[in-house]
C-alpha cells in the first residue's frame, strides 16, 4: 500500500489530475422590480421611461481537485459518516485510513487557497476488496447485508450472483466510495469520474511497480452501494442518492436492494404548487462492468 502512495506522488505533471476545477456560482438577486418601459404600451398616453436597475451578486468559488492526503483525514470520516452506510462496520477507522493513503487512485475536491484543512467538500475512491488484508471485514459486511436479504424475491439470482463475485479472490472488483456536501457544485462530478479512470489507467502502467500490487488495479467490476428512494404511490420510480447513479445504474448486471425502514419526505411541483411527497429509503448494491464504468465516466462529461 505504500509503495502505491509513494508513487502516486511522483505522476507524470501531463496528467491532468491536479488541475483546478474552477466553477462560477452565481447568485442572482432582483434588487428592484422591474418597471414597464411606457414607451412599449399602447395605453400609456405620456413618454415616460423606466429604466431596469437590475444588480447581479455574484460569487466565485474557486475548487481544487487533489490527490488524497491524511491530512484530510478527519473530512473523510465526517463525510462517511454523513453517508450513513458504513457506520456500523467493524473496519471504519482503517477505511477512512486507506482512503487517504490510497493516493495513486481516488480524488478530494476542496475550496482553493484555504489553509485549513477543514474545507474538504467531496471526495470519492476506488478500493479493490481483496486488496488490504485491514478491510476483510469490509467484505463480510457485504456478504452478511446480502445473506439477510429475502431469499424468496424475484431478485434470488441477483444475490446469489453478488455474493459469488465478491466472495471470489481471483477477481479484481472495486468497491465505489464517495460523498459529498449537498452544496457541492454538480459540474464537478463528471470531473472527478474521469480522473478517478485516469487514475486506474495511470497505476496500471507504473513500469517499477510489483505485480504483486499492480494486479489489483485491473479491475473486473465496479461495485456501487447507495440508496435509492421509491414513490409510496409509484413504486416503480426509483430517485438515487447521487444523480450520477442512475447513469450507472443502466448498466448493471446485477442489483439487489432492501428496504431500509426509513421514509423521506420530498416536495413536488403540483398544479403550481408544492406538494408533500413520501418515499421509502432503499439500501441498493449493483455491479457493472469495468468498460461501462468507463464509458459512462466519459458520458457524464457532457451531461451537466
Amino acid at each position: 500500500m505504500e509503495d502505491a502512495g509513494d508513487k502516486a506522488k511522483t505522476k507524470d505533471e501531463n496528467k491532468k489530475v491536479h488541475h483546478p476545477a474552477i466553477n462560477k456560482l452565481k447568485k442572482e438577486q432582483e434588487k428592484k422590480k422591474k418597471k414597464k418601459n411606457s414607451k412599449e404600451k399602447n395605453h400609456k398616453k405620456n413618454n415616460e421611461a423606466y429604466s431596469d436597475n437590475d444588480q447581479n451578486d455574484e460569487l466565485v468559488v474557486n475548487f481544487d481537485l487533489i490527490d488524497p492526503d491524511e491530512i484530510y483525514k478527519d473530512n473523510i470520516k465526517i463525510l462517511l459518516k454523513n453517508s450513513e452506510l458504513f457506520n456500523s462496520i467493524k473496519c471504519f477507522e482503517e477505511l477512512a485510513h486507506i482512503i487517504c493513503e490510497q493516493q495513486n487512485i481516488g480524488k478530494f475536491v476542496c475550496i482553493a487557497n484555504e489553509k485549513e484543512y477543514d474545507n474538504l467538500i467531496s471526495f470519492a475512491t476506488i478500493i479493490n476488496l481483496n486488496q488490504y488484508t485491514e478491510l476483510t471485514n469490509l467484505k463480510e459486511f457485504f456478504i452478511n447485508k446480502i445473506e439477510k436479504i429475502n431469499k424468496n424475491t424475484e431478485l434470488e439470482e441477483n444475490r446469489k450472483q453478488i455474493k459469488m463475485l465478491i466472495e471470489k479472490k481471483d477477481i479484481n472488483i472495486g468497491l465505489l466510495i464517495g460523498n459529498r456536501i449537498i452544496n457541492c457544485p454538480i459540474r464537478l462530478v463528471p470531473l472527478i469520474h474521469k480522473n478517478l479512470d485516469e487514475d486506474i489507467i495511470w497505476s496500471q502502467g507504473i513500469e517499477d511497480l510489483d505485480y504483486s500490487e499492480k494486479k489489483f488495479y485491473f479491475f473486473d467490476y465496479i461495485l456501487f452501494y447507495t440508496k435509492a428512494y421509491k414513490n409510496v404511490n409509484n413504486p416503480d420510480q426509483i430517485i438515487f442518492f447521487n444523480f450520477e447513479e442512475e447513469h450507472f445504474f443502466k448498466h448493471k448486471l446485477y442489483h439487489i436492494m432492501w428496504n431500509n425502514n426509513n421514509i423521506k419526505k420530498f416536495y413536488e411541483i403540483e398544479n403550481e404548487k408544492n406538494k408533500e411527497t413520501n418515499y421509502k429509503e432503499f439500501v441498493i448494491l449493483f455491479i457493472i462492468p469495468y468498460s461501462k464504468y468507463q464509458q459512462v465516466s466519459e458520458e457524464l462529461q457532457n451531461s451537466v
